[in-house]
């Protein structure tokens, strides 16, 4: 099957980001070798305006050896390959929400609940095994699905945590799939390739500054800070009581602000749901927001439809005679 223009951006991107990185050892020899094995017109060696670059060299390549090549730069195997091109399926996560994959030891599962619980507020699912499964359907099949379909990665580190063989295969998963990845440290520090970089400590936080830990970084990622917005809009949407709602608006208010369909969307989200607009706490946190951006509080009820005006009928309009009321006229003898 042929792949869309979407799918072959979305490898070439990939490629260009590894390749990028200088870490990742693809200098210009490295480079050339790959593009002389595919066929392709080498780059100069040194660098010179308008010299063509790796991208301009890829841009034609016929589907199938941008697959094998991005199979190559990436070091993935062709299932591998595969998936990535796949659109996964998004299984038991929450629509419109930001789905991020929460690795932890089963003896904090509780924990980790009342994390996602936090988060969930925040326009983020956090997806906690045993609570976020479907107890009808195989439970490892749905944590690999999980991972297949998560668009960033978490690790809560407690002691347990480096004894877990199945934390230790998530890890291994989300450093594969190269997806956003985070860790906190909650009391103990993380072991093997995550342990390189140095991470936050969240020992004896509660829940929700854990979780304020985790949705702060997630804003700072470029492709989860938008989708994040909108997991806002949709936890505040389907709030079913004012402290939910209240805790929501609060986050929204804290954005710098928002487009205009962002804002109309708002404005609907309000009217709609009485656990906003009758709420004190959502209010509390709204009104000063619309007032900061001169913004109409409260939203103002939709304008309605103009009713069309009806089409005139001229056999019926009182503007002119009846037709067929008009006084003949006599005719002049002959």
């Amino acid at each position: 099957m042929a792949l869309s223009r979407a799918e072959r951006f979305k490898l070439k991107s990939r490629m260009l980001a590894e390749i990028d990185d200088q870490a990742s050892g693809w200098d210009t020899r490295r480079q050339n070798l790959l593009l002389q094995e595919f066929g392709l017109p080498t780059l100069a060696m040194s660098w010179s305006h308008g010299e063509p670059e790796f991208e301009d060299q890829i841009a034609n390549l016929p589907d199938t050896d941008l697959l094998d090549m991005y199979g190559i730069v990436l070091g993935l195997d062709e299932q591998e390959v595969q998936n990535s091109v796949d659109e996964p399926d998004t299984g038991n996560w929450k629509p419109g929400y930001v789905r991020l994959f929460l690795s932890h030891s089963a003896h904090h599962k509780d924990f980790i609940g009342r994390v996602a619980d936090e988060l969930a507020v925040t326009g983020i699912h956090g997806f906690v095994a045993h609570d976020t499964m479907e107890v009808s359907k195989p439970w490892q099949q749905q944590i690999e699905q999980a991972l297949r379909s998560m668009q960033a990665f978490v690790a809560v580190i407690h002691p347990e945590f480096n004894d877990s063989a199945w934390c230790h295969q998530e890890v291994g998963w989300a450093l594969g799939s190269r997806v956003p990845k985070f860790v906190v440290r909650a009391g103990m520090d993380p072991k093997g390739f995550i342990g390189s970089d140095q991470w936050p400590s969240v020992h004896g936080l509660n829940p929700r500054k854990v979780a304020d830990e985790i949705s702060s970084w997630v804003a700072t990622v470029p492709a989860l800070g938008e989708r994040m917005v909108d997991g806002l809009f949709k936890a505040l949407e389907s709030a079913n009581n004012y402290v939910d709602a209240g805790a929501t608006a609060a986050r929204i208010a804290a954005l710098d602000s928002l487009s205009v369909d962002q804002w109309n969307r708002l404005d609907d989200i309000y009217r709609a749901n009485d656990q906003i607009h009758g709420g004190a706490l959502p209010k509390k946190a709204l009104r000063p927001f619309y007032q900061e951006h001169g913004r109409t509080w409260p939203p103002p009820p939709k304008s309605p439809m103009p009713a069309s005006s009806p089409v005139s009928d001229p056999w019926s309009s009182p503007a002119g005679p009846d037709p067929w009321s008009i006084e003949p006229v006599d005719e002049p003898p002959f």
